[in-house]
C-alpha cells in the first residue's frame, strides 16, 4: 500500500526548511529529497495543499514550482496574480512553531495498522479521527480502509481498476460527528461514476442493501442503453458487502441519509 502520509511528514519538513531559508523547490527536487519519482508528488502535496486550507494556514505548497519556476495547476491555495506576495508571506511564517500535522504517519507502519483498525473495527474511526485531523488526509484513509474491506472492488459492479474506485460517504463529510467520518459503516467503495450518482441523489441503498435508482420507470428522460446498464440494471439488486457483514453499511447512517432527503424506502 502507497503511503502517501508518510511522503508528506517528510515533504512538509522539507518544505518548512524551504521556508526558512527563503526558497523554493522544483518539483522534481523535491521527490527526490523524499526519494520518491516526480510524477507521485502531486498526491503529497494534495494532502499537504488540503491541510493548509482546512487548518487556515498559509499556502506552503506555493513554494513548489517547476524548473521555469510555474507552479502547476493542481495548486489552488492562493490567488497566483499574487504569488510573490504569497511566497513573502509562506517565508515569514514561523513554520517551526507547528508541529509536522503528518507525525501520525511518520513511522509507515503505524499508518498501515491504523488502517487495519478502521477496517477490522470501526469503533475506533473516532481515534483515529482526532489522530490525525486534516480532512485531506482523513479522506485518504478512509478510502483506504474501504478498499480493504471491500476487497479492492466497487460494491455496486465488482469493477476492479483501483484508480477508479472512491471513498463514497452515506451522511456527507459535512454533516456527519467526527467520529462518523473514518467509520466504514458510514462508507461505500464505489466507481466514480455510481458515486457521483450517489451523490446527486439518483441511486442510494435500503436497510437490505438492495440498490435503488430513482427512475426506474425511465420517466425522468432519455435514456441510453448504457445509462439503462449503469442505473435500471441496478434497481432492486443486492450490493456485494464486505466480507465481514459487521463492516457493511450501518442502518443508521442509511436511515440519516434518506431522512436528510425526505425518502421512504423499504
Amino acid at each position: 500500500m502507497i503511503n502517501h502520509a508518510q511522503r508528506a511528514f517528510d515533504a512538509w519538513n522539507v518544505l518548512v526548511d524551504c521556508a526558512k531559508n527563503r526558497r523554493s523547490i522544483s518539483y522534481g527536487m523535491l521527490a527526490g529529497a523524499i526519494g520518491i519519482h516526480h510524477r507521485p508528488i502531486r498526491f503529497v502535496l494534495g494532502l499537504i495543499q488540503e491541510h493548509c486550507l482546512a487548518e487556515k494556514l498559509l499556502p506552503l505548497t506555493i513554494l513548489v514550482t517547476d524548473r521555469k519556476g510555474v507552479i502547476g495547476s493542481g495548486f489552488s491555495a492562493y490567488d497566483l496574480s499574487q504569488s510573490e506576495e504569497g511566497r513573502d508571506a509562506v517565508y515569514g511564517f514561523p513554520w517551526q512553531t507547528i508541529e509536522n500535522p503528518f507525525s501520525f504517519a511518520a513511522d509507515g507502519s503505524r499508518y498501515e495498522s491504523l488502517i487495519v483498525n478502521l477496517s477490522n473495527d470501526p469503533s475506533t474511526s473516532g481515534d483515529v479521527m482526532r489522530l490525525v485531523k486534516s480532512r485531506g488526509m482523513a479522506q485518504v484513509m478512509f478510502r483506504d480502509a474501504l478498499l480493504r474491506c471491500y476487497e479492492f472492488s466497487c460494491a455496486f459492479t465488482e469493477t476492479s481498476f483501483v484508480e477508479a474506485l472512491e471513498a463514497c460517504h452515506i451522511v456527507p463529510w459535512a454533516i456527519c460527528a467526527p467520529e462518523e467520518r473514518l467509520d466504514v459503516r458510514n462508507g461505500i467503495l464505489l466507481n466514480s461514476l455510481h458515486h457521483s450518482l450517489f451523490d446527486k441523489d439518483w441511486i442510494t441503498i435500503d436497510l437490505q442493501h438492495r440498490i435503488h435508482f430513482s427512475d426506474p420507470e425511465m420517466e425522468a428522460e432519455p435514456y441510453s442503453v448504457f445509462d439503462k446498464q449503469i442505473s435500471v440494471a441496478l434497481h432492486g439488486k443486492k450490493m456485494r458487502l464486505p466480507r465481514n457483514h459487521n463492516l457493511a453499511p450501518g442502518a443508521e447512517f442509511i436511515q440519516k441519509h434518506h431522512s436528510d432527503r425526505g425518502w421512504e424506502l423499504p
